[in-house]
């Protein structure tokens, strides 16, 4: 892939996962109202970050790598991993001990995942090394 779109693919993939993350936070802000729309909220940051980690997914099959920083983007990869399953155990409603703690976990391992991300983004574009 020209390098040029995996840039505006990356720039686009960071935007998305910031967005979403507001949205989950605003989400979790809803709970006051009703869980319904809590719930609501929340899935829509989920649908948010479908396209990120598509892109995520091809890089991975890309076989993309950070030789000097490889531990912050296999703690990415992990916690990743991590909050993917916690979101289809929620969204789809499969899980029957989603209770609070749960979700909390959930929301720190999504922020850990979002700070090793833009990490990621730093050094593969030479922002920081």
């Amino acid at each position: 892939m020209e390098p040029d779109v995996i840039t505006t693919l990356s720039n686009l993939s960071l935007f998305l996962q910031v967005i979403a993350f507001l949205m989950l936070v605003y989400a979790i802000k809803m709970k006051t109202e009703g869980i319904d729309q809590h719930a609501r909220g929340a899935s829509l940051a989920v649908y948010t970050i479908v396209p990120s980690v598509l892109f995520m997914f091809y890089s991975i099959s890309q076989d993309f790598q950070l030789a000097s920083y490889g531990i912050v983007l296999a703690l990415h990869r992990l916690l990743g991993s991590i909050v993917i399953i916690f979101i289809i155990l929620f969204v789809t409603n499969r899980w029957r001990f989603k209770k609070k703690v749960h979700m909390d976990i959930a929301t720190g391992c999504w922020l850990a995942t979002l700070v090793m991300g833009v990490s990621v983004y730093l050094i593969s574009f030479g922002y920081i090394s």
